[in-house]
C-alpha cells in the first residue's frame, strides 16, 4: 500500500513538473531539432543512410553478441564517412563555379567597367548556397564600407586558398592600373585556361568512372558477405559459432572496407592534383 502511494506521488510530481516546464523544454527541443535538420539534413544522403540501415537490419538478424555490434559499427562508420564527404564537398569551391563567376564578371565588366559593381552583378549568377557567393559578398561589402580596394581584395584572399580565385583576384587588382583593353585580354586568357582545365577534369572524371564503380562493388560485397553469413546455415556455423570464425569474418569485412577507402582516397588525391 505504501509503495503504491509512493509511485502515485512520483507520478503526480512528474505530471506537475511537465506542466510547469515540460512544454517549454519540448518547444526548445523541437526548435533545436528543426535547426539541426535544416543545417545538417542535406548531408544525410542515401549513400550515407542506406549502408547504415542495411547493416542495422543484418545486425538484428545476425543475433550474435560479437558480430551484431560489429555490423552496427561498420554501418555507422560508412555513414559517418559519407556524411563527412558530403560536408567537405559542400565547402569546396569547384573550378566550374570559378568559371561561372569569371564569365559573369567578364560580361558585366564589358557593359560597365567597374570592378566591384561588376563583381556584385556576377555574384548573383552563383548558386545561393555557395561558399564562393559568401566570399564575393564579403569582398564587395568590404569595399562599399571602406572604399578601399586593397582591403576588399585582402579580405577575399585571406578567406580562401583556392589558386584559381587568387589568380582571379590578381587580375582584378590589375584594373586600377591597366586599361580596359588589357583587362579584357587578361580575362579572356583566364577564361580560356579555365575551359581547358574544366575539359581536362571532365576527361579524368570520365576515366575514373570504372574505378569509382569498384569502390561501390566492394561495399556491396560487404553486404553480400554479411547476408550470406546470416542466411546460409553452413557459413553461419563457420563464421558465427567460434572465436576464430568470428574474427575471420571481421577481418574479411575490415579488409574489404579498407581497400574501398584506399581506392577512394587515391581517386580524391588525383582529382585534387588537377585543380
Amino acid at each position: 500500500m505504501i509503495a503504491n502511494i509512493r509511485w502515485l506521488a512520483l507520478a503526480l510530481v512528474a505530471v506537475l513538473a511537465y506542466m510547469l516546464v515540460g512544454e517549454d523544454v519540448s518547444l526548445t527541443l523541437r526548435r533545436r531539432a528543426r535547426v539541426y535538420r535544416v543545417k545538417y539534413g542535406q548531408y544525410f544522403t542515401r549513400s550515407a543512410l542506406i549502408p547504415a540501415i542495411v547493416m542495422a537490419v543484418l545486425a538484428v538478424f545476425m543475433r550474435d553478441v560479437i558480430l551484431s555490434p560489429f555490423l552496427l559499427v561498420i554501418g555507422l562508420v560508412i555513414a559517418y564517412y559519407r556524411i563527412r564527404q558530403n560536408m567537405a564537398e559542400a565547402t569546396k569551391i569547384t573550378p566550374r563555379q570559378v568559371l561561372q563567376l569569371v564569365l559573369s564578371f567578364r560580361g558585366a565588366y564589358q557593359l560597365q567597367p567597374a570592378v566591384f559593381k561588376s563583381l556584385q552583378e556576377a555574384n548573383k549568377k552563383i548558386e545561393t548556397e555557395s561558399i564562393l557567393r559568401d566570399l564575393v559578398n564579403v569582398s564587395v561589402e568590404t569595399f562599399f564600407l571602406t572604399s578601399s580596394p586593397e582591403r576588399a581584395f585582402a579580405e577575399f584572399r585571406k578567406r580562401t586558398d583556392n589558386i584559381l580565385l587568387h589568380q582571379f583576384i590578381y587580375i582584378l587588382e590589375m584594373s586600377e592600373s591597366a586599361s580596359d583593353t588589357s583587362m579584357a585580354e587578361a580575362l579572356d586568357a583566364f577564361v580560356a585556361r579555365l575551359h581547358r582545365q574544366a575539359n581536362l577534369r571532365n576527361q579524368v572524371e570520365t576515366g575514373l568512372v570504372g574505378v569509382t564503380q569498384q569502390t561501390r562493388f566492394l561495399q556491396i560485397v560487404i553486404v553480400v558477405v554479411a547476408f550470406v553469413v546470416v542466411a546460409v546455415p553452413y557459413f553461419r556455423d563457420v563464421y558465427a559459432s567460434g572465436v576464430f570464425g568470428r574474427f575471420g569474418f571481421m577481418a574479411i569485412v575490415v579488409a574489404i572496407l579498407a581497400t574501398s577507402y584506399h581506392i577512394e582516397k587515391q581517386v580524391d588525391d588525383l582529382k585534387k592534383e588537377i585543380k
